[in-house]
């Protein structure tokens, strides 16, 4: 602490600073303030706290003029900073995280160390790393302006699954790969269970869905300002077109698909086409303009409209709400690799889409989830970090906005105790009635809860408990937790067998309910049950079996004679018949 003599007030723009023996000194309350005057940005106050002497009794700092002459080298540096951040986001606008990522990353890696080091309070590390700013920004725009084509606006950011790519209208389908280049006329393909993310110069995104098809139609770049001129086509499938806010102001980006032709002014837009005549068209963030058979339609935030093929938009639709999330705070740190993640009930929602992602913006290693009550099973979770999210679907097939963004992380922990579960197949369990019973084993001392509800657990380790008023199908959660917090959630899928949907079979060939009217000999019966099952078909001293598959659908064609018909379900696994129909067969 450097010793104070008399005492000369200097009037001095902070009210309460003063001078003292050419010393600045001011309270600890006025440290942003001195951070402003002398350094030119209020976020360098650590730097201040760090160089200044510091009167603990008085609560007060003082800077000498050699620190201010530090401080006038920190404020030149800062002001480099604010100008390179400004230059930043003009490259990162004229595309540098496509065409010059390596040098974005590093110059973004030469922000963020300038950064830390204002944070740490080291001057002489803040001020060399805000000087090298401008060398490595100079790389960054040289190496973009080498690597930019006009004609190429698009690249393969990120993917999942098989894609394929297609160059030019007349090209073949080929393996795509990420890094790969698009432009006018080029087309994406995603097969099952994959994705693509699609990146375009100005900061916007094109998400593509599962056995999905986009064509780029148009993408052009007006040399004078810069401004995007985009036309994305949807064959079939879903995308979601997220835009950067520049692109809603200055761009012009055009959606088609179906009969459809949508301009972009939202930064958050869903489109999904079956690839006949119908499109779900879904809006989360300013506007969109949806024009089909001389009809144009608005739909603004949080609404949507379908469009058939040679028919006008309907009316925008209100969509529905997003469901709340069962968790107490918007991080979760689970130790399996398979937990239950719950949510409100949506009122007339008939699903919801549960999206999980590596990544905060769910744009990399995205999964999405179709269920149809309040609760997803989420199943290998890898360790670190996952981001979840729930959307609710109404009756027209339209999805409303998604929840809040709740962050799992998983950790490795000592072993979790076991929660082995009776009488499932697979993990489902049937009932005949509307009432099942789950039994199963455990350790003694865990603490076992079913639907959040505690369960008595025996001495040797079993557990019972009854399920009342089921419906034909619901996900219920068994937790076991031992006394250090490990835990073992299982999902188990309570299935109440029902005539309506077991025999609510498929014909072809054929007519008819209780009666079956045959059309030609060879039919063909199908339906979708439940897996696990096998079905058993009885015609005229015939037998057919047919095992149903992951998703329970079945289907067996065969010569069918008049008279009577069985149908009967099988466990697959114990054996148990559990319910047998039968039909009457007349020919026609």
């Amino acid at each position: 602490m450097r010793k104070i003599g008399t005492v000369f007030l200097i009037l001095w723009g902070v009210n309460s600073a003063y001078a003292q023996n050419n010393e600045v000194v001011f309270p600890s309350s006025q440290l942003q303030e001195i951070a402003l005057r002398y350094t030119g940005d209020t976020l360098n106050w650590p730097i201040i706290v760090q160089i200044s002497d510091r009167n603990i009794q008085n609560n007060t700092f003082s800077l000498s003029q050699s620190d201010l002459l530090q401080l006038k080298n920190l404020s030149e540096a800062s002001a480099i900073v604010l100008t390179e951040k400004e230059r930043m986001k003009e490259l990162i606008a004229n595309g540098a995280t496509v065409f010059a990522k390596d040098e974005w990353i590093t110059a973004v890696q030469q922000f963020d160390a300038h950064k830390q080091a204002v944070k740490d309070g080291e001057i002489e590390t803040a001020i060399a790393s805000a000087v090298t700013l401008t060398s490595k920004l100079d790389i960054l725009e040289r190496t973009l302006n080498e690597n930019r084509m006009v004609e190429v606006q698009a690249q393969l950011e990120s993917k999942i699954g098989t894609v394929d790519k297609r160059l030019g209208l007349l090209g073949d389908w080929d393996n795509a790969d990420v890094g790969d280049l698009f432009k006018e006329s080029d087309g994406l393909k995603t097969h099952a269970e994959s994705f693509a993310n699609l990146g375009f110069t100005d900061g916007s995104k094109i998400i593509i869905d599962p056995n999905s098809v986009a064509i780029i139609r148009k993408s052009r770049v007006n040399k004078l300002d810069e401004s995007a001129d985009a036309e994305i086509t949807l064959e079939s499938g879903g995308l979601l077109a997220k835009l950067s806010s520049s692109a809603t102001q200055r761009s012009n980006y055009i959606l088609n698909a179906g009969s459809s032709e949508t301009e972009l002014q939202t930064t958050n837009f869903y489109a999904e086409s079956d690839g006949n005549e119908t499109v779900k068209l879904t809006n989360y963030d300013g506007v969109a303009n949806v024009s089909a058979n001389d009809v144009t339609i608005t739909i603004r935030q949080n609404e949507g409209t379908i469009v058939k093929e040679g028919q006008a938009p309907s009316p925008p639709v209100q969509l529905l709400p997003a469901p709340d999330l069962f968790w107490e705070t918007s991080d979760t740190v689970v130790y399996k690799d398979q937990i239950i993640f719950a949510f409100t009930e949506v009122t007339s929602a008939q699903s919801y889409i549960v999206q999980r992602s590596s990544s905060s913006n769910f744009d990399e290693d995205l999964q999405e989830i179709d269920v149809s009550n309040n609760v997803a099973l989420l199943s290998y979770l890898p360790l670190g970090k996952t981001f979840v999210r729930v959307a609710a679907v109404d009756q027209l097939g339209l999805r409303g906005p998604f929840s809040e963004t709740t962050r799992i992380i998983r950790n490795e922990d000592n072993q979790p105790p076991p929660a082995f579960i009776d009488n499932l197949n697979g993990n489902v369990l049937f009932t005949l009635t509307n009432s099942a019973t789950i039994t199963g084993v455990t350790q003694p001392d865990a603490k076992v809860l079913v639907n959040n509800m505690p369960v008595t657990v025996q001495q040797s380790g079993r557990f019972t408990h009854q399920l009342e008023n089921l419906n034909p199908d619901q996900t219920v959660s068994v937790v076991a937790i031992d006394d250090s917090g490990n835990n073992t959630v299982r999902g188990v899928r309570v299935v109440y067998l029902t005539d309506n949907i077991l025999f609510n079979l498929a014909l072809s060939g054929a007519r008819g309910k209780d009666v079956i009217v045959v059309d030609r000999p060879s039919v063909t019966i199908s339906s979708r049950a439940y897996p696990g099952l096998e079905v058993i078909i009885n015609n005229a001293g015939t037998t057919r079996r047919v095992q149903t598959d992951s998703q329970g659908r079945w289907g067996i064609t065969m010569n069918m004679q008049q008279g009577e018909l069985s149908v009967t379900f099988k466990d697959i696994r114990s054996g148990e018949i559990y319910v047998t129909k039968s039909f009457t067969v007349q020919a026609n």
